[in-house]
């Protein structure tokens, strides 16, 4: 549909799909703690721990990459907590030394990359994902549903798909890590708005094309697997909401 870019555009409308996804999983999931916990920080606690892998793989993709870097690293946490005036609830941190905008970047961006290495790695070595992907391409819901029964026969299915779900929850860049990331999108982002104004759409040659592509793909079935067992959980995690406001709010 939208030719030699179509793996570029369906990771694009994966990605926001993913962002989205993960804002209600979060304020669900919040929710779901505090009725069952009624206590504001013991709910924290319990969030912590249904997303517990997510966060350990988050904290030391930032860990990694900033040692590979070369930037020094001075603690790194597990915890929830709450810092500040505002009370901005952390499940995690890893303290590292001041360093510059690239570098501090890619540190911020290092969960998106640490989690979507995990996921492929389960995905492909795990729940053979190409083969999932075959059933779902061109067969609408029928489809959607063979993909389903395929990864729910793999031995151990709700585990790995556990920390899928898991490890797609916290591994997009929290606030903070979007403050340092923030000012190198935005440069480039005027930078390729300045190239375009001065000398027009440049030519892209055919392999940059291909390997951009090549990238994009894995990322998207990445992305994809994600959504398609995100969705399984948000189904239980509507019904335990449902059931738990009609016994609480009668």
């Amino acid at each position: 549909m939208f030719g030699p870019w179509t793996p570029l555009i369906s990771l694009v409308a994966a990605l926001l799909a993913l962002l989205l996804v993960k804002r209600w999983v979060t304020n669900s999931l919040a929710e779901l703690s505090w009725r069952w916990a009624g206590d504001q920080d013991l709910a924290l606690v319990l969030y912590f721990v249904i997303v517990l892998p997510g966060v350990a793989i988050h904290e030391l993709s930032h860990w990694l990459m900033a040692k590979g870097l070369g930037v020094r690293v001075s603690k790194l946490s597990l915890g929830p907590r709450r810092r500040g005036r505002a009370k901005r609830v952390s499940l995690g941190s890893v303290r590292v030394g001041k360093v510059d905008p690239v570098r501090a970047s890619l540190i911020g961006l290092a969960p998106l990359f640490g989690g979507t290495i995990a996921i492929l790695l389960i995905g492909y070595l795990v729940l053979d994902v190409a083969q999932v992907v075959e059933f779902m391409a061109g067969r609408g819901m029928g489809g959607f549903f063979e993909a389903l029964g395929e990864l729910l026969r793999v031995p151990d299915s709700w585990l790995w798909l556990y920390l899928i779900f898991a490890i797609s929850n916290a591994m997009l860049p929290s606030d903070s890590d979007m403050e340092s990331v923030r000012p190198v999108l935005i440069f480039l982002a005027l930078l390729a708005a300045a190239i375009l104004v001065v000398g027009g759409l440049p030519s892209i040659p055919p392999d940059v094309v291909q390997w951009v592509n090549t990238v994009a793909g894995y990322l998207a079935t990445a992305f994809g697997l994600t959504l398609v067992v995100d969705l399984m959980f948000m189904i239980v995690i509507v019904l335990l909401l449902w059931g738990t406001r009609w016994l609480q709010d009668g």
